[in-house]
């Protein structure tokens, strides 16, 4: 009896392990450059070749991976745009276009890979429209409109995040100023009022919390960070970022490192003021500031985590450097001058030794060495304006690799 009890555990935990293992974000042996020139460039990371030029659309700067590896979804958002672009990675081809709305934002699979959320820039019929697409047809599966009260002045939303668990999708509102968050159990939607323009939800490696980057407006109203409990969606703190220093104040992305340990929210800067360089680190556990740092990055945006942990990269929207971020010190080590135009987005290679940087005025990837931290290649791709996101395994957020 003894012995048959102990197979069964084993059993049991074999089981267990081996679902985990599947669960577990599968890394495609590509790396995908969008270009908002309408292409995405397939690299090989082995040869730095690429190995194909997909025709996607206007905008198409953006997309999301499948947990599985095998599909992104790339998100048309430039004016009169409608459509989300389905890259097949194994066949190397465009293998859909799927209508979804005006001016498709950012396509976001869930953690499950049931979903692929897709909110938009432009409204539908005056209201805000959040299209679900099944990712095993690649059909709209199901479509959620927000109404709006305000005048819609701009772009109508940004980025999206999805709870730890695949239930609840978060989109915002910046017409209304508002957090949605739509409940894929029952499609109920509820609509968080904000005190500035939000930008960038990032759940909490735990999944109990949700923190919301507002961008702020000036000084006197600095860009902050409300920490939601997920269980109620209550306020449990309200964080003002410091801005000592900065010339134009706008709140971007904040993400967690990848030890959960602590909360990096970036100052930008608004508009054509892309002059921000302050990075504000928070505790994820006592919610307290911990240190405050300046960048040689200008305009910064993001702050792309690498898979081990060590280092994260700030990339920008105002210059050409990045500057790379030692996360045991919480100090800047090193600034790389790269290209000609600003340094948007990076994607690495699993194991860390390599990350992929692209230049949005050169259109092309500059691959940084992550031991020497230096740069030892460009990549052609594209050769003109308009390099936008390089992606290869799924995140939920930019930033953030899979734990």
């Amino acid at each position: 009896m003894q012995t048959k009890l102990h197979l069964a555990v084993f059993a049991a935990l074999a089981t267990a392990a081996a679902s985990a293992l599947a669960d577990k974000p599968v890394w495609p042996s590509l790396m995908v450059h969008l270009h908002g020139s309408g292409h995405a460039y397939l690299v090989d990371p082995t040869t730095d070749a690429v190995v194909a030029d997909l025709e996607t659309c206007k905008g198409g700067t953006l997309g999301t991976t499948t947990p599985d590896g095998k599909k992104v979804y790339v998100s048309c958002a430039a004016e009169g745009q409608t459509e989300v672009v389905v890259l097949d990675l194994d066949k190397k081809a465009v293998v859909k276009r799927i209508a979804t709305g005006n001016r498709p934002k950012h396509a976001l699979a869930s953690p499950d890979g049931q979903w692929v959320g897709v909110n938009h820039w432009g409204l539908d019929g005056g209201k805000l429209r959040v299209s679900f697409v099944d990712p095993a047809t690649d059909e709209i599966a199901k479509v959620v409109e927000l109404p709006v009260g305000g005048e819609a002045k701009g772009v109508t939303s940004m980025h999206n995040s999805w709870s730890n668990d695949s239930r609840y999708f978060f989109t915002l509102d910046r017409v209304d100023q508002e957090l949605a968050v739509i409940d894929t159990k029952d499609w109920s939607v509820r609509e968080l009022k904000v005190s500035s323009q939000p930008h960038y939800a990032v759940p909490s490696p735990d999944g109990k919390e949700l923190w919301l980057v507002l961008e702020g407006t000036d000084k006197e109203h600095p860009p902050e960070v409300v920490v939601y409990g997920l269980g109620d969606m209550a306020v449990k703190t309200t964080l003002k970022m410091p801005v000592e220093g900065e010339s134009a104040i706008e709140g971007h992305h904040g993400n967690f490192t990848q030890d959960g340990k602590y909360f990096l929210v970036l100052n930008r800067g608004p508009g054509k003021a892309l002059e921000g360089h302050k990075v504000a680190v928070y505790d994820a556990a006592t919610k307290a500031l911990v240190t405050q740092f300046d960048t040689a990055s200008t305009g910064i945006g993001h702050a792309y985590n690498a898979p081990d942990g060590r280092y994260t990269m700030i990339t920008n929207y105002g210059n050409n450097v990045v500057t790379i971020v030692d996360l045991e010190t919480l100090k800047p080590v090193k600034d790389l001058m790269m290209g000609t135009g600003r340094m948007g987005h990076t994607a690495y290679t699993p194991d860390g030794r390599f990350a992929y940087v692209s230049n949005d005025g050169d259109g092309n990837l500059f691959k940084v060495d992550m031991q020497t931290l230096e740069p030892v290649a460009e990549i052609k791709t594209g050769g003109a304006k308009g390099g936008g996101q390089v992606l290869n395994v799924w995140t939920n957020v930019f930033e953030e690799l899979p734990r």
